[in-house]
């Protein structure tokens, strides 16, 4: 199963919300992308997720496995807390 939604992002992204992005997207089985402008970073990797500091506008998550729409909905709330 394959899952995708668009986020819009208000408030930059700071290094204690992308450790919290990683450790939540690490609590799911499925593969999980972001991907903002030309670049698709692995949810799962802290140091690929890391181009997200300072990031403000829109991306899209995109997620592929057993569990993909939790895990989608799951990092859509994350990356809402403001």
């Amino acid at each position: 199963m394959i899952a995708a939604v668009n986020c819009l992002l208000n408030k930059k992204i700071d290094h204690k919300k992308i450790i919290r992005i990683v450790s939540k997207a690490n609590q799911f089985d499925s593969y999980i992308l972001i991907e903002f402008g030309k670049k698709t970073l692995n949810a799962k990797s802290y140091l690929s997720t890391s181009e997200l500091h300072d990031f403000l506008g829109s991306l899209k998550l995109y997620a592929k496995g057993h569990d993909s729409k939790l895990a989608i909905e799951a990092l859509q709330t994350t990356l809402a807390d403001q």
